[in-house]
């Protein structure tokens, strides 16, 4: 008997799997295949050691015609900050600090260091502006870094507020190097990267490009756009990391397994020292609930350098997704992670599919233009012009509806944001629904 429900349980589990295998492909398959804004870069989901997706979609450099997979390499920007955060309180568990401790015990020149800690850089509450040196191409050593940032004043007291702040990481990266006696890179590498296998996985410290990396671009409906990347000795500790799809699969089997620190540290970082657990932050990670469940992230920006990356963990399912890109632009990224969320929480998405030279009647476009109320003080509308639908979106942007039938419409250039008018006979109502990737709206015509 036990073996049998044991058997089911298996085959449940199995086909639950397959099914979200098969539905994420589908998802990111349709959405670049039918999408104007395409996704460029490498994407992972995985549940616990099950890898569910590991694809890799556009091209590493579009001039020569060479493709980003599943081993390209990106930088990964502000994700940097949470393998910073694994570092202090690995060097914690060696005695060798304390997240108590006061910054003036190990960097000196400001007026601020005894009022500072390391626990305040960690959860971005310092008082910190938000960023420290920056000269473009220029190196900027992480000492002279910290001289530019020791003349800042604070923004406020000490843990009263929440500022997100670049700087106050890489005078965490200074403390390392202070107290390990090697460099924030070095460090990384001997007591991160090599044990968890991550051997795609470096400190960058100039503008140079990996030699398996993808070539940052802005990619909108047209051209790619090559975008030039700045020199990443000025984020050290920020957001000068790069790695690859499986590199931070190892990352995240390790946090979860705590091969590199005890629970305790784990623990300590997965908690919202700011906020609280439905919009919080801990050490390097953001902090939420979605789908009621507890979700732990980090996004990560080269700011004009075409790169965007973002890292979710969902902890009481073992749910990890990885996204890393090569373009500037975030639309992409923001609808198929959304998307993907939806996919694994078996929640409603938008499968973006493209009319076919529908043509719907003029007297059914006019009958669906107007106001729609969709809640107190938000107004819809619906204009018609020259046998046209559109309408204004929230970005400020005026879209045409194009048509999928009589009733159900695409936003132009928009194809994961459907509308579909239904109409009430009883009521005397139109009714308009639009899903934007998984969000709903829904609201009733103003009948003048």
């Amino acid at each position: 008997m036990i073996l049998c429900l044991l058997l089911i349980i298996f085959i449940f589990d199995f086909t639950e799997a397959a099914n979200k295998e098969s539905n994420l492909e589908e998802f990111i398959l349709s959405y670049n295949e039918n999408c104007s804004y395409k996704y460029s870069g490498a994407v992972l989901v995985a549940r616990g050691d099950k890898v569910l997706l590991n694809k890799a979609f556009g091209y590493a450099n579009y001039e020569n015609n060479i493709l980003n997979n599943t081993n390209t390499i990106f930088p990964i920007a502000s994700i940097t900050k949470s393998f910073t955060a694994i570092v202090i309180m690995h060097l914690q568990e060696r005695d060798l600090l304390s997240v108590d401790d006061y910054i003036n015990k190990y960097i000196e020149g400001n007026n601020w260091g005894d009022k500072v800690t390391i626990h305040h850089l960690l959860s971005h509450t310092s008082g910190l502006p938000k960023d420290g040196l920056f000269l473009g191409q220029k190196n900027v050593s992480l000492e002279n870094n910290i001289e530019y940032i020791n003349k800042y004043s604070l923004r406020f007291n000490p843990g009263t507020k929440y500022s997100y702040s670049n700087s106050g990481y890489q005078i965490l990266a200074a403390i390392i190097e202070k107290v390990s006696g090697e460099s924030y890179n070095n460090y990384l590498k001997k007591y991160i990267f090599a044990p968890l296998k991550m051997s795609n996985s470096k400190g960058g410290t100039d503008s140079s490009y990996e030699k398996k990396q993808a070539i940052g671009y802005q990619i909108l409906t047209g051209e790619p756009y090559k975008l030039s990347i700045y020199n990443f000795s000025c984020i050290t500790g920020s957001g000068n990391i790069y790695s690859n799809l499986q590199d931070l699969f190892n990352y995240d089997r390790s946090i979860s397994n705590y091969n590199i620190l005890s629970k305790d540290s784990i623990d300590k970082i997965f908690f919202p020292h700011w906020g609280d657990w439905d919009n919080g932050y801990g050490y390097g990670w953001n902090i939420a609930k979605k789908y009621n469940n507890v979700r732990y992230s980090h996004s990560g920006n080269i700011g004009g350098g075409g790169y965007n990356s973002l890292m979710i963990r969902y902890p009481e399912t073992d749910y990890v997704l990885i996204f890393l890109t090569n373009n500037a632009d975030l639309t992409a990224l923001n609808v198929v992670s959304e998307s993907m969320e939806a996919i694994i929480f078996d929640k409603e998405y938008v499968l973006p599919q493209k009319a076919k030279n529908v043509k719907v009647a003029n007297s059914i476009l006019k009958k669906y233009a107007g106001n729609y109320k969709i809640v107190e003080n938000v107004i819809i509308t619906i204009d018609y012009r020259d046998g046209k639908l559109s309408t204004v979106a929230d970005d400020g942007k005026e879209y045409e509806l194009i048509p999928l039938n009589n009733t159900q419409f695409y936003y132009e250039n928009r194809e994961y944001i459907k509308c579909e008018f239904q109409i009430d006979e009883q009521k005397n109502e139109i009714i308009l629904k639009i899903t934007n990737a998984t969000r709903k709206f829904q609201g009733v015509k103003i009948i003048k």
